[in-house]
């Protein structure tokens, strides 16, 4: 019996470009055990500190949520929350 795939089940097991970002920054914070790291990604080699490390990381995880359509492109105000002036 034949499998059908259709383009978004071939499209979906393949990590985009953030995502891969996200699993190197991702090991590199976990083999690091110092202040400061030295790394290479796509041939560039970078010394950064573990602070800079988990920024880099919050900023791809939201670029990976965006294009998942799971994060909105602006951030959201509450309002029911102001205090009262009583």
């Amino acid at each position: 019996m034949a499998t059908n795939i259709t383009r978004s089940d071939a499209t979906s097991s393949v990590p985009t470009f953030e995502e891969q970002m996200v699993a190197k920054i991702q090991a590199e914070i976990i083999a690091g055990s110092g202040a400061v790291v030295q790394t290479t990604i796509d041939g560039v080699t970078l010394q950064v500190s573990r602070k800079q490390l988990l920024e880099e990381l919050t900023r791809w995880e939201k670029k990976v949520a965006r294009a998942k359509g799971t994060r909105p492109l602006s951030p959201q105000i509450q309002l029911n929350h102001a205090s009262d002036d009583s």
